[in-house]
Order: C-alpha cells, then sequence, then structure tokens
C-alpha cells in the first residue's frame, strides 16, 4: 500500500511540471546566472526518526478531476464499519467557467517526504507525506469521510446569525428575552463582523479528526466580534456567554455534514495557504514544518492549517454549491 501510494504521489508531481530544450551556458553566463536546484533533498532526524525530504523547486498551474480519493480503508476500531480514513468522491482542483477558461489550482514548491525508523539495527519506513510550500485555489468534492487537522475560519457579517436566531434566550413564566434580543443588547446589528474557528468534529461537537463527517464550532468554544461592535470589548464579554455545547450556540446549529460544502477555497488571493500535505503513516509520527510539529496517527492524514479555508457565516448555515470542474459537469447546470 504504501508503494501505491508513493507512486500516485510522484506520478501527480512529475505529470504536471513542464519540459524545455536545454541550452548549454558559457563560462560568462554560469557566473552571472543565480537560482535554486531544481530538486532539493534534506536529511534530518527527530528522536528516533529520520525524515528525508524531497522538494521541486516550481510552480505548478493544474486542472485534476479523479471520480474517487480513497486512502486507509480498513476496519478502525471504533469507527463505523466500511469507512476508510479518507473518502472524497468527484475530488478536483482548480475550475471552469462557462467560457470553457481554467482557474487553475496553484501549487508552489511541492514536495514528498519519507519517515524512517531503525527497527533491529534496519531503516523501516513508517510514514509517507506529499506536501505544497504553498496552495491557493478551489478544492472540490463530496466528502464522506476525513482524518487530519482541518481548522476553518468562519468570519462575516452577523446578519445571517441574527436571521437564525428565533429562540428563546431567558424564560421565566414566557419568553422575557427572544435570542435575537439578547444579541442586540451584546451590541451585535446585521453589519457587525464576527468569527469563529471550527474543526473536525463528532455528533456531539467534541474535536474528533479520526474519519470525521461533520465540521462544526467545539464546545465550550464561542463567537467573536471582529468589526461594528458596538458595545466594543463588552460586545466579546457578552458573546462570550454564548458557548457552543452539543453542536449548538442558543438555538443555532453548529456542526455540518462536510458533505454540505462541495467546493472550498484553500487560501486567498494574494494570501496562499502554507503547511497543506496528505500523508500516510504505519505508527504515529510528527512531521515537521520551519521547526513546527504536527502530530500524525497511523493511517492517512490530511492537514489543512489555520487560515487555509476561510467561509462566511451564510456558507456555514446553508453549504456550499459545487463550482464548475469539467465542460460537461453533472453537479453544474
Amino acid at each position: 500500500m504504501a508503494i501505491r501510494v508513493l507512486t500516485f504521489f510522484i506520478l501527480l508531481t512529475l505529470s504536471v511540471t513542464s519540459l524545455a530544450d536545454l541550452t548549454p551556458l558559457n563560462d560568462s553566463e554560469l557566473s552571472a546566472a543565480t537560482g535554486q536546484a531544481f530538486l532539493q533533498i534534506d536529511r534530518s532526524s527527530q528522536g528516533t526518526t529520520d525524515f528525508t525530504k524531497f522538494t521541486f523547486g516550481m510552480n505548478i498551474d493544474t486542472s485534476l478531476n479523479a471520480d474517487l480519493v480513497e486512502l486507509g480503508r480498513y476496519e478502525r476500531s471504533g469507527e463505523a464499519a466500511g469507512s476508510s480514513d479518507i473518502r472524497i468522491n468527484d475530488f478536483a482542483l482548480g475550475s471552469i467557467n462557462n467560457d470553457g477558461s481554467i482557474n487553475p489550482f496553484n501549487i508552489k514548491d511541492p514536495f514528498f517526504e519519507l519517515a524512517f525508523e531503525d527497527v533491529d539495527g534496519k531503516e523501516e519506513l513508517v510514514g509517507i507525506r506529499l506536501g505544497f510550500g504553498e496552495a491557493l485555489g478551489k478544492l472540490s468534492g463530496n466528502i464522506e469521510y476525513l482524518t487530519g487537522n482541518i481548522d476553518v475560519n468562519v468570519i462575516g457579517s452577523a446578519a445571517p446569525v441574527r436571521a437564525a436566531a428565533n429562540g428563546c434566550f431567558l424564560r421565566i413564566i414566557g419568553c422575557i428575552v427572544t435570542e435575537r434580543a439578547a444579541l442586540s443588547l451584546a451590541g451585535i446589528d446585521d453589519d457587525t463582523r464576527l468569527r469563529a474557528a471550527a474543526v473536525l468534529v463528532n455528533s456531539s461537537g467534541s474535536p474528533d479528526g479520526i474519519r470525521a463527517t461533520q465540521v462544526g464550532i467545539p464546545n465550550d468554544a464561542t463567537l467573536n466580534c471582529v468589526s461594528d461592535c458596538n458595545l466594543g470589548g463588552l460586545s466579546d464579554f457578552i458573546l462570550g456567554l454564548f458557548a457552543s455545547d452539543n453542536c449548538q450556540v442558543l438555538s443555532l446549529a453548529t456542526c455540518f455534514s462536510l458533505g454540505n460544502f462541495r467546493s472550498l477555497d484553500i487560501g486567498q488571493p494574494g494570501s496562499p495557504a502554507s503547511g497543506l500535505f496528505l500523508s500516510f503513516q504505519t505508527k504515529e509520527v510528527t512531521w515537521y514544518d520551519n521547526g513546527s510539529g504536527t502530530s500524525t496517527p497511523f493511517g492517512a492524514f490530511m492537514n489543512i492549517p489555520n487560515g487555509g479555508i476561510t467561509v462566511d457565516f451564510e456558507q456555514s448555515l446553508n453549504g456550499i454549491e459545487r463550482v464548475r470542474t469539467k465542460m460537461l459537469d453533472p453537479y453544474y447546470d
């Protein structure tokens, strides 16, 4: 399995490279030339694990479609029978406009890395990962299961939150203060911009990055005021009273099926996401980038770091439709 995954990673990288004629340089041209090698190989060690990293110094614009991306299909204790670590139907990178022009998925400095451990005097391969120094573009698919670290920034106008706040905040005999009135008391109007952090969760709202089917605001997390907070710091204090609990803040649902989000923006224009990788481990492995480690369990794992995905509250509540990824696309009218 590890060899097949490694072969897929290498073909994915090499299949989108550009070929150019090789032209010899004379001595004066060589002396004036500066740059970085096409392939950089680094070796490092952390604890008992040795790493060999192959980095390709190039930029790639690609449009990629796959009927199914499935990694780590085996029975896993505590998880649904027949499930997989990662299963994404109709996976795509990039998008296509109605006139046929392509909006490519941009990748900078792709790499693959091998992790080894010494077992009885022999180096044993314990992990493989494919990563991108930077990534920017649309990622589409029907996500059924996801194992990994997916941090989503939810930021936008409070109007959808206020519109959905139809319950009662304070009830004695009848309802004394409605949820919408409580938000108004906190200085939150339709123009206020709010922020929340969402992660992979289980059906109870607890963080759970193993074969997750939902993403949401985890238990005890709160909304934060970004701008147009009419009561200043007091707005955040009052919002802090409305912590998420069991996939709910007030009467608002805070956990959503991953299948609701058919297309996601990885990075933002002018601010690509860094730290994006897909890996496969035979045991727990900590991968390192710029001195920061990401612990991964055995099996397949996808890492999209904080800031890699940003959605607004309307998208969180109502989902995101799939963008066109093929000229003849059954998911796009």
